[in-house]
C-alpha cells in the first residue's frame, strides 16, 4: 500500500515531513520542516508511517479550520465604526 500524501503545514504551509521520535525512536510522527510544527501530540505517535501520515492528515484539517475561524473571528472583532476612527 503506498503512503499517503501529506497535507501542508496547517501553521505556516511548509512542506511536511517523517521524523522519528521516542526512546529508542521507534514512533513516526509528521512535522513541518520549516516551523517544525505539529498538530499531532507526540505521544499520539504511530508505529507506521503509514499511520503517521493518516493521523497528521486528519489533524492538519481540524487545525486548518481552526486557524480559519480564528483569523475570521479576529478580523471581524477589529473593525472599527465611524465613531471610532476620529
Amino acid at each position: 500500500m503506498p503512503l499517503p500524501v501529506p497535507r501542508e503545514c496547517p501553521f505556516c504551509g511548509g512542506v511536511p515531513r517523517l521524523s522519528r521520535c521516542g526512546d529508542q525512536k521507534e514512533f513516526w510522527v509528521v512535522q513541518c520542516s520549516e516551523c517544525y510544527e505539529t498538530p499531532v501530540d507526540y505521544d499520539e505517535a504511530k508505529v507506521t508511517q503509514y499511520h503517521a501520515i493518516k493521523l497528521y492528515n486528519k489533524r492538519a484539517d481540524f487545525a486548518s479550520r481552526i486557524i480559519r475561524i480564528h483569523h475570521s473571528v479576529e478580523a471581524h472583532m477589529t473593525k472599527f465604526t465611524s465613531s471610532e476612527v476620529k
